[in-house]
């Protein structure tokens, strides 16, 4: 798990910004007021555009408001599958002759959302073999259309770099690094791959998730930890839902499903476009508007209704697996830009921010009760309330009964002692690595669309240093009361499942 906490972890990248024709550095939120230029298309699309730096290059990030929190159990893992069906192309791109390719699609969509509905409500079926035959045989077909990784190719042959995408609970992103002079490409591009999307290869890529998570999830200790965790920590609240989806589900998750749920999220409402580097930043927009606002506008789906209901006391869960043990405990908290999010982020790096904070000297090199400790202070989203989380793995023979213990015990000292001193010494130092941390154009444009995309808008960003030298003393002791409490924690426990060795096979 990482350290970082999440909104500093992407205010690092773009802090300290060389003016261009100067050289001067000056304070990245001025700068950014100052230089970055917002838009809205007729149809609702966000732009932000940022002319800095040098060389002709420029970071694109396509990004939208819509991860795993937006799924129900239906959909769960809609959001991850449908950025990789994303990458399959269009009526134009990813195929050798889409006019015969177009026919099998749709016979492949109808045989296998039949196998699908056989294999939940009659698995026995006597039909099921011969669809499954003739599934294969429509695939192999097909196949003899597809031009593969149809992105990559075009980005590549035009001096592109990074070319990737992710999704997270919160938000899916699509980002790619070119030439200046590639803007028109780009734009062309990636407006088609929204306007015409064909979900080629669904079942393939389908079985393809199936087996990340096997070997991602389903085969680590801690990630099914975690996963079990934050199933427990969430009730309700659907950032319960894996990002991948559940074992369970991910081989059933319906392409009709899928293409609705593109149809219902993808839309000019939720989405940012990212342009960072040297530009002249009217013609961009000239031929942003061009490309993006053929897509249309569609309405908004409902927000996100449920909420998780307040802890009535310790949520607690253990799991055996063939691992090395470890413990996961987290308290609920509000949210960015609750002013007690950013007392919540100072507590993250106070306890676990390096080889000199508090748990690590404590549980790590003075105890030696953990081999490893850290905290995320918003897990596992932003968006909505989510959790101070802290991790460690125990050091044998102590066991994570041993290392909770112990646990308890620092961070309570922690909030009855910490110090000004303590504080100012790590704000200093979240401020320093902002002034000698030098921005790229991809690092300002993820920072800058992570903002405007989740948070709506780009300017948490250059007020971030302000909140956290905001943060007193008085507000992380009354951390303590409100969120780190018995009532208001889950607990998980890895035990390792595997028998203890011999006496004889220590010796």
């Amino acid at each position: 798990m990482k350290r970082k906490m999440l909104h500093r972890a992407l205010a690092l990248l773009m802090v300290a910004i060389p003016l261009s024709g100067t050289g001067a550095i000056r304070d990245a939120g001025d700068y950014l007021d100052k230089n970055v230029v917002t838009a809205k298309l007729k149809n609702g699309i966000t732009i932000v555009l940022l002319d800095r730096g040098y060389a002709p290059v420029l970071a694109f990030e396509v990004a939208f408001r819509v991860g795993s929190v937006d799924e129900s159990y239906r959909t769960a893992g809609a959001a991850h599958l449908l950025e990789h069906m994303l990458f399959k192309g269009t009526e134009r791109l990813g195929t050798k002759d889409y006019g015969k390719e177009r026919p099998l699609l749709g016979r492949i969509e109808a045989v296998g959302e039949t196998i699908d509905r056989l294999k939940l409500t009659d698995p026995g079926n006597l039909m099921l073999p011969g669809l499954e035959k003739e599934l294969a045989r429509l695939q192999k077909e097909h196949a003899r259309y597809v031009e593969s990784s149809p992105y990559d190719a075009i980005y590549t042959g035009e001096g592109g770099v990074g070319l990737n995408a992710s999704t997270s609970r919160d938000r899916t992103g699509y980002y790619v690094q070119l030439p200046a002079s590639k803007l028109e490409l780009w734009a062309r591009v990636e407006s088609e791959r929204l306007i015409q999307p064909v979900f080629r290869e669904f079942y393939l890529e389908r079985s393809n998730v199936v087996q990340e998570r096997l070997m991602r999830y389903d085969s680590i200790g801690t990630g099914l930890l975690f996963e079990t965790f934050l199933a427990q920590a969430f009730l309700a609240h659907p950032y319960r839902h894996p990002i991948i989806g559940w074992r369970s589900n991910i081989p059933y998750l319906s392409l009709s499903e899928v293409r609705r749920f593109f149809r219902e999220y993808y839309i000019p409402s939720r989405m940012t476009i990212t342009i960072v580097g040297r530009q002249d930043v009217g013609e961009t927009l000239k031929v942003v508007r061009k490309y993006f606002e053929r897509i249309e506008s569609r309405p908004d789906p409902a927000p996100v209704s449920i909420a998780e209901p307040a802890p009535l006391g310790e949520r607690r869960v253990a799991i055996r697996f063939e691992s090395s043990p470890y413990l996961i405990v987290g308290w609920h908290k509000p949210a960015f830009p609750s002013r007690d999010n950013f007392a919540c982020e100072v507590i993250a790096e106070l306890l676990t921010g390096g080889k000199s904070s508090r748990l690590y000297r404590s549980l790590v090199i003075e105890r030696r009760i953990a081999s490893s400790v850290s905290a995320w202070d918003s897990a596992p989203g932003s968006r909505y309330g989510n959790l101070f989380t802290v991790f460690a793995a125990p050091m044998a023979p102590h066991t994570p009964e041993d290392l909770e213990r112990a646990l308890y015990e620092e961070i309570d000292r922690f909030f009855r002692d910490v110090s000004a001193g303590e504080l100012r010494g790590v704000v200093n130092r979240i401020e320093s690595e902002m002034v000698f941390g030098l921005a790229t154009n991809r690092g300002l444009a993820g920072t800058l669309s992570y903002y405007q995309t989740v948070h709506g808008d780009w300017r948490y960003a250059a007020t971030y240093l302000d909140r956290i030298k905001g943060v007193s003393v008085e507000d992380i002791r009354a951390m303590k009361d409100l969120y780190f409490t018995p009532r208001n924690r889950t607990v998980a426990i890895l035990h390792d499942s595997r028998p203890a060795p011999s006496k004889e096979a220590t010796e």
